[in-house]
Parts: C-alpha cells; sequence; structure tokens
C-alpha cells in the first residue's frame, strides 16, 4: 500500500469563531475555499477565502426556506459558486468582486418541478470536471442525510443555470441492501469526471449511525436516473458482529476519494485513507509532525487542504504531498 505524505506550506489559525468544514474547493492558483457556519448560530454561513493574502470572510446571506436549508459549495472554472436554496447561483470569478447573481430554472417543458418544492439541499462535498453540478438533497424524510441528486447545468458566460434531472440511487445493485423497506441509499458525496457520475455511498438504515454505525458502504458509478452502473468498492454487512462500523467518502479536485472512518476502535483505528480511482488502491496518510489530530479535507494537483476541528475550527492547513 501506497502513502501520501504531507509537508505544511501555509496554516490559517482560527479561534473558534466558526463550527466545521461543511466543503471545500482548491483552485488552481492554491487558493482554498471553505464553507463553514457561525460557531454559535450554525444558521449562519460563511464562504472562507484562504490565500497567501490572508483570509477573506464572505458571509452568506439569504433566507433560508427552512431550518435545513443549507447553501452548496462548488468549484467553477477559475472561481467558484455559491447555489441559494435550489433557487440562485452566487458565482464568484473575482474574489474582491461582488457575485454575479443568475436564477436557476426549476422547471421542465412538461410543467412540473424538476426539483421538488420541499426537497432541501445538503453542503455534502460535490466535485465536477465540467458545467454539470451534482447536489445532494433530502426530500420527503428529513433526518440530516442526503438520499437524492439534482444535476444543475450552469453556464456562467451564457448567464444560465437549470436543473436537468432530480433521482435517488437505486439500491438493486447492493448485496446488503434492506429489502424490508423502501429506503433509498444515502449519498455522502458526488462527483463528475469525464462524464462519469460516482457516489459514495453510506449505507441505506435510517437508524442512528453513531449508535448501530452503518449496515454497509459502497462507492459507485451512476447514471443520471440513479442506475448503478459499477460498483468500485463494496464494504462487507457490517451488522454482523457487536463491533460498529462504517466509513464516510469524500471526493476531492483529484483521482482522490477521502476515507473516514467513524469509529477508532475498527480495523482503521480511525485514521483516514484514500483511495484512487485511477489505480483502484488504498494509500495510507503520513500527517506533518504536529498535526496528527488534522483531517484531509481535499487534494488537487500535488495540493491538499486539511482541518483541525476542536469544539470549534482551530486551523486549516495547505499542504503539499508526495506519493511514497
Amino acid at each position: 500500500m501506497s502513502n501520501l505524505k504531507l509537508t505544511i506550506l501555509k496554516k490559517w489559525e482560527f479561534d473558534n469563531e466558526f463550527f466545521f468544514v461543511c466543503a471545500s474547493i482548491l483552485l488552481p492558483d492554491g487558493t482554498a475555499v471553505i464553507l463553514t457556519s457561525d460557531h454559535t448560530n450554525w444558521h449562519k454561513y460563511y464562504a472562507l477565502v484562504l490565500s497567501t493574502e490572508g483570509v477573506k470572510k464572505i458571509p452568506i446571506e439569504y433566507t433560508p426556506m427552512s431550518n435545513r436549508d443549507y447553501p452548496v459549495l462548488f468549484r467553477y472554472k477559475e472561481g467558484f459558486g455559491i447555489i441559494i436554496s435550489a433557487k440562485e447561483v452566487r458565482y464568484y470569478s473575482d474574489m474582491h468582486s461582488s457575485p454575479e447573481i443568475i436564477p436557476i430554472k426549476n422547471k421542465s417543458l412538461l410543467r412540473y418541478n424538476i426539483v421538488p418544492e420541499k426537497a432541501q439541499q445538503r453542503y455534502f462535498q460535490n466535485i465536477s470536471d465540467s458545467q454539470t453540478i451534482p447536489v445532494c438533497f433530502e426530500n420527503e424524510v428529513y433526518y440530516g442525510n442526503a438520499r437524492s441528486f439534482a444535476l444543475l447545468e450552469f453556464d456562467d458566460t451564457a448567464k444560465t443555470a437549470k436543473w436537468k434531472t432530480f433521482s435517488c440511487i437505486d439500491k438493486k445493485a447492493f448485496t446488503y441492501r434492506d429489502n424490508r423497506t423502501t429506503d433509498t441509499p444515502k449519498i455522502d458525496s458526488l462527483k463528475i469526471l469525464d462524464k462519469r457520475i460516482y457516489a459514495f455511498i453510506p449505507g441505506e438504515s435510517s437508524s442512528s449511525v453513531n449508535k448501530w454505525g452503518m449496515d454497509y458502504y459502497a462507492l459507485a458509478q451512476i447514471s443520471a436516473e440513479g442506475k448503478v452502473i459499477e460498483k468500485i468498492i463494496e464494504s462487507d454487512n457490517l451488522h454482523t458482529d457487536h463491533k460498529k462500523h462504517g466509513v464516510n467518502g469524500c471526493f476531492t479536485d483529484s483521482e482522490y476519494v477521502i476515507l473516514t472512518p467513524l469509529f477508532k476502535t475498527d480495523d482503521w483505528k480511525g485514521k483516514q485513507k484514500v483511495f484512487s480511482l485511477t489505480t483502484r488502491e488504498y494509500c495510507d496518510i503520513t500527517l506533518p509532525k504536529g498535526m496528527a489530530k488534522h483531517k484531509l479535507e481535499n487534494i488537487t494537483g500535488e495540493l491538499c487542504l486539511t482541518s483541525l476541528f476542536d469544539s470549534g475550527l482551530k486551523e486549516v492547513s495547505l499542504c503539499n504531498y508526495i506519493n511514497i
């Protein structure tokens, strides 16, 4: 098994003003943008732009449609966008200017909403190399999970944004599905690469993961309609013993998927790994000295982003890495 060895380049420190990293992107020039919320009011969101110039705090001001109406961050070309309430995109092509506001068309030619009015965005990390942006949603049942996804077609030049599809993942392909329920698989993170859609699936059980652990997890290539095209990773049935198991997956701006175990008692001892979509191999992670408690958040080119959470966001670090 290979090893990603990190070396720190830059560190930004925070005094628990913010909560945790909801999602992150790394721009081509090494600038990092993270979506986070106020430590004392987690309904108040910010985009933090981290660069050699320091930290630029951008308040994300909007009137939430509900208590679970979250903004969504995505990378696009040299800038980034924020999706608000599935209704508009705020696109930042220049970090020092106000965003361009582009309304999202939600209607189809068949006169129905592609994205249901009661569907609520989840801020889970999405990655795309094209004009199609995948977005996680809750719909009908609201437990803080995502079991649906939509595809947004975005064009900053034409100043257009429109929803193309809204789907769930078909669970028939998964070995350890629960046929006693109609629950569809949950979604941790989504990625579009070379016109292929990938999803990381943390099982489908609606019971408390912290109390019972996951039932299974999987990494799959899916269609826009949610059909499973290929299972790249599929765990065993994680409920076969009395221990709690589970792994969350997060796509990055690179070939790697960050895998984070939920419990320190499992085979990975609580340590993150990455999985390469190119080689289909796992890699260990060696963090810099003094950063053992940092969590890997994103990877692009030869750069990666880490964060330290300790009752609030304490540090974010930009590192480079080598694969040894």
